[in-house]
């Protein structure tokens, strides 16, 4: 299991902020970055930039709304963030939330199990030209993986997608909803080939103090728990909340679950570093550089992607 990062600097932060994130992911001997695209600025464009400051570092968005972006003009964008990062991309989309969509973007909420194996045939066809017209011109392709908690889209994106990103999500989803639905996953070539990643996003802290970092969590992410998708998957992991599931407490604690994870077949863990003081944010990024080298050294089967055939 690969360790990268999980930050929120895209929707709050400068974009100088963010190069400075992903050099320090460098630095760590990290997997990757994984941002989302909601709030402030636009994830993509900033990906380019911090992707030609710092080379080596696999850039993923988790996710790409994609009420947001039609899939012409998305393919367009990912192709020339994908020149710029020469292969380093992975693109993560959904349909986002119906609130989100409806009274933040000022869209209208469509089926989303429908819309989205309608927009992602669309978008790959434009993206590999299999319409015909290759319009936009992709030298290096790009992984689509869904943001996927719960069963139907578990199963479409088995059967369309290259992966699946979660939040708030535990192994319990893994092990009882993502897993099970790759079981009837097509050969890869009816999807987009090679093994499938699952990649876990979570709140992550290493602190002596883990009733006050689970409080942290819960101001600064406990917003999200009230979404509806997201309620169903908290029930299915038996908390009230995504600070409860976060990753909290000493070394040995944040070890033992990101075992489990792994276990689970989580492929690639995407760590929201996220404590109250510099002490405990600073120990849990050493703490996760540790755990990267380690599984490194451990060779292939600690490193990345499995087959989940």
């Amino acid at each position: 299991m690969r360790i990268a990062i999980h930050s929120g600097l895209t929707m709050r932060g400068r974009v100088e902020d963010v190069v400075a994130e992903v050099r320090k992911v460098a630095e760590y001997g990290l997997a990757g970055y994984w941002a989302p695209m909601l709030t402030g600025h636009d994830t993509l464009t900033t990906f380019a930039i911090a992707g030609r400051e710092v080379p080596d570092v696999e850039l993923g968005t988790a996710v790409v709304p994609m009420p947001l972006r039609p899939p012409f003009a998305l393919a367009q964008q990912v192709a020339t963030v994908q020149e710029v990062l020469k292969g380093r991309l992975a693109l993560g989309i959904g349909p986002s939330h119906e609130a989100l969509v409806k009274d933040a973007f000022g869209l209208e909420w469509t089926p989303p199990i429908a819309a989205t194996r309608r927009y992602v045939e669309r978008l790959r066809a434009v993206m590999t030209g299999e319409d015909g017209r290759r319009v936009v011109i992709a030298r290096d392709p790009t992984p689509i993986l869904l943001g996927a908690v719960n069963p139907a889209m578990a199963r479409l994106a088995a059967e369309v997608a290259a992966g699946v990103v979660t939040w708030a999500a535990g192994p319990r989803t893994i092990t009882e909803v993502i897993r099970p639905a790759l079981r009837e996953r097509p050969s890869p070539s009816s999807a987009q080939g090679g093994p499938f990643r699952i990649v876990a996003a979570l709140p992550v802290c290493v602190t002596g103090d883990g009733a006050g970092a689970r409080a942290h969590i819960h101001r600064r992410l406990g917003v999200n728990d009230r979404l509806p998708s997201y309620r169903k998957v908290l029930r299915r992991e038996g908390v009230d909340g995504v600070a409860r599931l976060a990753l909290v407490g000493p070394p040995d604690e944040v070890a033992r679950r990101l075992d489990v994870f792994e276990r689970s077949g989580v492929t690639d863990f995407a760590a929201h570093p996220l404590a109250e003081s510099d002490v405990d944010t600073e120990r849990t990024w050493e703490f996760l550089a540790a755990r990267a080298s380690a599984r490194q050294a451990a060779g292939p089967e600690g490193s990345g992607r499995i087959d989940v055939s």
